[in-house]
């Protein structure tokens, strides 16, 4: 990647701690911003930086309390297929970015701002580093032999693989959303604690326990929702 900012690397590793130790030969972080990793391999997203350096895409958090903690993970450059800028009509605030290898889809949520910003650095870092291998294979080839074949027309060399951006509106129902679901299930903590707050203070079990069992519904709606397959990704 030309042009690194190595002041700006040196910040990155300097705020986030272990990981210039995770970091490959030759490789520095370009960009560094809080978002959601979702990488599909448990059932939950994670909050963590998202890294783009000029060999991978990574999430990454380090913590140290109450215990050491790590979380890691990521995507080569070279080896993405598609990324896809999605806009969702339910979600108003955070915008998401799916990265794919073609094994593999990993979800990126950040708020508008921070997201156009991350797809914009993945595409300029991408350009430079996509498929560097079959670069250099096209080149000795072209260097090689002319470029035409015995009938006379004109061979066209393949172009090396590159990742294809895109950017898309998805529509759907907001009672499928992650955000729904975060609704339902600090709603229903809300309602639980208000209810034990009104028996403590009116010693009433005819005000408190609709409340309470209202609470303790939408408690364990959020969770099915949650176990439900993803129709919105």
């Amino acid at each position: 990647m030309p042009n690194i900012n190595t002041t700006a690397a040196a910040k990155i590793f300097q705020r986030l701690k272990g990981l210039q130790a995770r970091m490959q030969p030759g490789e520095d972080p370009i960009l560094a911003l809080p978002a959601i990793w979702d990488g599909g391999q448990s059932n939950h997203s994670t909050a963590c930086d998202i890294i783009v350096t000029n060999q991978r895409v990574i999430g990454y958090y380090y913590r140290s309390f109450p215990r050491e903690r790590v979380f890691f993970d990521a995507l080569n450059l070279a080896d993405l297929r598609t990324v896809t800028w999605r806009k969702k009509n339910y979600e108003p605030v955070f915008r998401e970015i799916v990265v794919s290898d073609g094994k593999r889809d990993v979800y990126i949520r950040t708020a508008q701002q921070k997201s156009e910003f991350l797809y914009e650095t993945l595409r300029l870092a991408n350009d430079t580093t996509a498929r560097p291998d079959l670069t250099a294979q096209n080149s000795e080839a072209g260097a090689e032999q002319p470029a035409s074949t015995t009938t006379g027309q004109t061979q066209v060399m393949q172009e090396p693989d590159k990742a294809v951006y895109t950017r898309e509106q998805v529509r759907g129902t907001f009672e499928s959303s992650s955000l729904a679901v975060t609704i339902l299930l600090v709603g229903g903590i809300l309602i639980e604690i208000l209810s034990l707050l009104l028996l403590f203070a009116m010693h009433s079990i005819s005000i408190s326990g609709p409340l309470f069992i209202a609470g303790f519904v939408m408690v364990v709606g959020s969770f099915l929702a949650r176990k439900s397959p993803r129709a919105n990704k």
